[in-house]
């Protein structure tokens, strides 16, 4: 898994057994990572015409995995606290899973989470967020945005501003129309005429994701427990990446006639690289998430719910 980072590094190196031990905990996070495209489903039994409907991968459900194939989503996720916010009880359903793409065949598909919710959809439905495009692929790539991200943090030799493998997506590749695209005409159909159908009166947000990565262009790590703030500072491309899909996501709803939810604004200062306590997005070596690394911690979803709530009620 690690093509793109070619080192010529002696294995006796005090740095070397520092790096690998860094990898390894990146490298197996990405595993069970992408081991949860094997997992698919919704967490509840589903209730009919409902006031609110959520879809969404790990960053909605949280990054959780059943390996029996089922689709477990971690009891404080923004859904789960933006509808007791908004009072609903049990009159709402969230078909969100680990691992879940737009476009794509096999397992944890938006057409499947649509499928799976289609009774919960009707004409008392008020709202439908949408929260995907990390696991996508762009462009013909062989990697997903995710993966291609991931592996371009741990290439010292190349550094991060340019990925050196050739499998990893582009980012001109991420645009609005791409992102439309597949809502509307993609593997599954025209997943936004489905939704309009089944629930006419229903407003629609796609949901961005929150801010993850410092204002800099460098990746944060611990190493050994001390911090290493520069970890990768030559990280220029996993900045441009979750900036384009932001930007994707908010030019497609654009073109689509729907809403567009950000949560940069709401969670900016929150990175992954705030210390313990400032943080909202996990890392590697926070032993005291049961999250995989680079998604919403307790309090980030939580500040994210309040954030959507704020925009629900404006």
């Amino acid at each position: 898994m690690c093509n793109g980072a070619r080192m010529n590094v002696s294995a006796n190196n005090s740095g070397w057994r520092r790096f690998s031990r860094a990898v390894s905990v990146i490298v197996s996070a990405l595993a069970v990572a992408a081991g949860t495209l094997a997992a698919a489903g919704t967490a509840s039994a589903q209730p009919a015409d409902v006031r609110y409907v959520s879809f969404g991968d790990s960053f909605t459900s949280g990054p959780s995995y059943d390996p029996f194939g089922g689709c477990p989503q971690l009891p404080y996720t923004w859904p789960k606290r933006f509808a007791a916010q908004w009072g609903l009880g049990g009159d709402w359903f969230d078909a969100s899973c680990s691992g879940a793409v737009v476009d794509g065949r096999g397992t944890n598909t938006f057409g499947e989470q649509l499928a799976a919710a289609r009774g919960a959809l009707g004409p008392r439905t008020e709202l439908v967020t949408i929260q995907f495009g990390g696991n996508e692929t762009y462009g013909g790539a062989g990697r997903s945005a995710a993966w291609s991200v991931g592996l371009c943090i741990i290439d010292f030799v190349n550094g991060c501003n340019d990925p050196a493998d050739p499998a990893a997506v582009r980012p001109h590749a991420v645009t609005g129309a791409e992102v439309a695209r597949r809502l509307t005409a993609g593997d599954s159909g025209n997943l936004i005429g489905e939704i309009r159908r089944a629930a006419p009166n229903a407003r629609i947000a796609i949901v961005g994701y929150p801010t993850i990565l410092p204002d800099d262009t460098s990746v944060c790590m611990p190493v050994n427990g001390v911090e290493a703030a520069d970890f990768q500072p030559r990280a220029r491309y996993a900045h441009e990446m979750l900036q384009r899909i932001e930007q994707a996501q908010r030019e497609a709803a654009g073109i689509l006639g729907v809403e567009f939810w950000s949560l940069k604004a709401a969670t900016a200062g929150r990175d992954m690289c705030k210390p313990v306590g400032q943080r909202w997005i996990t890392r590697a070596g926070d032993f005291h998430e049961e999250l995989l690394p680079f998604h919403p911690t307790r309090e980030g979803y939580a500040a994210q719910a309040a954030a959507l709530t704020a925009m629900r009620t404006r």
